[in-house]
């Protein structure tokens, strides 16, 4: 078979085109603040007030003023009397420390005025209920931690554009935040396609389908990082029950991705639907991608339309070079990925010769050495599912690059949920 190449857009060519017909702006809302990790800040968060509000004790014991323990000794100990009033945990004090007094304070109990310095419990002489007597000397400030000691009232305390942790919506809730200024995730719709395909799994398959594993691959990495995923079900080879699916999607979501029904060199039923429901419609078909070659892109609406490849690998590779990066523009970030690792590649590579001047992108299986990573090449076909199974990453070759020797140093893509899953290493 001969390959038109010129008949191929470059992958970043393609992306390029894509980005300027459509509408990517980052969305605002307001979200509970123990509902927010996972989601990107979209602005600095503040802080309200001093944390701690108050200078507070690190221990049991009692509270003074570290001036009058100077002289204490064991030959001499300094007598002080217990105060009436003591600390109430969580609630602030307007207790002014007299002279040769101590206050009785618990962990995390707020200082009286005047008081300086804590002495912890075991340190103290218990003279009788009234009264204590300490052998050494206080130093000022010690087992105390200061008002502000941890923020200042108006200091930064995250940052715009990062994504928020479970730790930090903690931070926020203890600084009275209720809810949290995020960028929406985008909702982005799945349309696999195909007469032949099945959402129903049966161990005995009388009606010869074949299952749709392709959704809930791309479902599932798409949620893991920062999309909300909508399946809309294995859709026959009917133009009329795609485009009410287009027509949909468009309206419910803010990327659309068909799966399957894609083939540059004739008119497929996704190209022509997308066509007739509006303009500008397909906008690229074809790109110089391994494998991959018969993604597509479209607009409607100045919404992005991603045309997938049926087969596996085709499908993840178009995923990967322009959905992941959309996703990542919709929620205010540059389109690089940041979960990258350098490891040593363990086995010559080269490029397949029809395309070996197209982006291609090479699954490997990474793991741990003493020295660091090494990631070992994936090889398979283009349906082949076994070939994703032994894999945990990805690097992409530019154009130019045709081949890897063994012991170079390559950079590895990895996806959550592909890559590893919650704490499991990769």
């Amino acid at each position: 078979m001969t390959y038109d190449i010129s008949r191929y857009d470059s992958v970043n060519v393609a992306f390029d085109k894509l980005v300027q017909r459509i509408n990517y702006s980052p969305q605002t809302q307001y979200i509970k603040v123990f509902e927010s990790p996972g989601y990107v800040l979209k602005e600095d968060i503040v802080a309200k007030s001093d944390v701690p509000l108050h200078s507070t004790s690190h221990m049991d014991g009692f509270a003074l003023k570290s001036c009058e323990t100077v002289p204490a000794s064991k030959s001499n100990p300094v007598e002080f009397k217990i105060s009436t009033t003591i600390s109430i945990l969580g609630k602030s004090t307007s207790y002014i420390l007299k002279n040769g007094e101590a206050y009785r304070i618990q962990t995390g109990g707020y200082l009286p005025s005047g008081a300086d310095t804590i002495v912890p419990i075991e340190n103290v002489n218990q003279i009788n209920d009234n009264n204590i007597s300490i052998n050494n000397p206080c130093k000022k400030g010690q087992f105390i931690f200061e008002k502000g000691a941890d923020i200042k009232k108006e200091e930064i305390i995250l940052k715009k554009g990062q994504t928020i942790r479970i730790q930090d919506a903690s931070y926020l809730a203890n600084l009275n935040y209720c809810t949290v200024p995020v960028l929406r995730k985008p909702r982005i719709a799945i349309i696999p396609t195909g007469t032949e395909l099945t959402d129903e799994i049966k161990e005995n398959n009388d009606q010869n389908k074949v299952i749709n594993t392709n959704s809930p691959i791309i479902a599932k990495i798409i949620d893991e990082i920062g999309g909300i995923s909508i399946d809309y079900g294995v859709t026959p080879d009917e133009q009329d029950i795609l485009k009410c699916k287009i027509d949909a999607s468009i309206k419910e979501s803010d990327i659309v991705i068909t799966i399957g029904g894609s083939s540059v060199g004739k008119q497929d039923i996704v190209v022509k639907t997308i066509d007739l429901i509006g303009d500008p419609g397909v906008i690229v078909h074809g790109v110089k991608l391994d494998r991959g070659r018969v993604s597509g892109l479209a607009v409607i609406n100045n919404k992005p339309i991603i045309i997938l490849p049926g087969p596996i690998q085709g499908a993840l590779n178009g995923f990967i070079v322009f959905v992941r990066p959309l996703i990542r523009l919709f929620l205010g970030r540059s389109q690089k990925n940041n979960f990258v690792i350098h490891a040593v590649i363990t086995n010559n590579w080269s490029a397949r010769e029809k395309f070996k001047n197209f982006t291609k992108i090479l699954y490997v299986r990474v793991s741990k050495e003493s020295f660091g990573f090494k990631a070992t090449p994936n090889i398979g076909e283009t349906q082949s599912i076994s070939l994703l199974v032994k894999s945990n990453g990805y690097v992409i070759l530019s154009e130019g690059k045709t081949n890897i020797k063994a012991g170079e140093i390559v950079e590895v893509n990895l996806i959550p949920g592909f890559s590893y899953i919650k704490d499991s290493s990769i």
